[in-house]
């Protein structure tokens, strides 16, 4: 494996971190941070980028997904939130049953596409944006007999604009995992390569 080719795998991996991490925060507080929210939301739109790094704007653009990448694959327990572990596998399995549905990928593609023109005359992260993604993750990854599990406080997930960004978010990472797939990832180097993938993680947060 090259390093270039490390160097993508890591950065769509750490993406899949990043919608998982946002996930958590919104479910156990009802908040996140704004742009890192609207980098991530703005992942799905790009899906013609020139490179793994311009789905992100720029590598600085998925930094919080690289830190958690490296303290989960560092097997640091107690720097590590289980539940972004929970997620980003969940993601990953998502992208798996969606790699064998044809007819929903191309959906999802047709439905995106539509959101993309919405996102353009509303803005990325308009709550008729959002609520049209949720509606997109809903409608087509959420039919698969696979469920992912978001615990969290009541008073948060029982809000429709929370759940439509959870839902918008939880897009954002199957995207992300897409992407991971499509640079060459893989479960295996999940346990094989970890080491190469924590250090390329540091070494792109170090210059970003």
């Amino acid at each position: 494996m090259n390093e270039q080719r490390l160097r993508d795998i890591t950065l769509a991996l750490a993406g899949v971190f990043q919608a998982a991490s946002l996930v958590r925060d919104l479910a156990k507080t009802g908040k996140v941070d704004e742009s890192i929210y609207e980098t991530t939301i703005s992942s799905i739109y790009k899906i013609d980028a020139e490179n793994v790094a311009a789905v992100f704007n720029n590598e600085k653009g998925v930094s919080i997904g690289l830190k958690e990448l490296t303290k989960l694959l560092n097997s640091n327990k107690s720097a590590t939130d289980p539940y972004i572990g929970r997620y980003v596998i969940s993601l990953l399995h998502l992208e798996r049953k969606l790699r064998k549905n044809p007819e929903m990928q191309s959906q999802l593609k047709r439905r995106v596409i539509y959101a993309i023109s919405q996102a353009n005359y509303f803005a990325h992260t308009h709550p008729t944006v959002i609520a049209s993604l949720a509606d997109i993750y809903l409608k087509t990854l959420g039919t698969l007999p696979f469920r992912i599990q978001i615990v969290g406080q009541a008073k948060f997930l029982n809000q429709p604009e929370i759940l439509n960004k959870v839902r918008a978010l939880l897009l954002a990472g199957v995207r992300a995992a897409v992407l991971w797939r499509q640079m060459g990832g893989s479960r295996f180097q999940l346990l094989l390569a970890r080491n190469k993938l924590v250090n390329t993680a540091k070494q792109i947060l170090k210059n970003t």
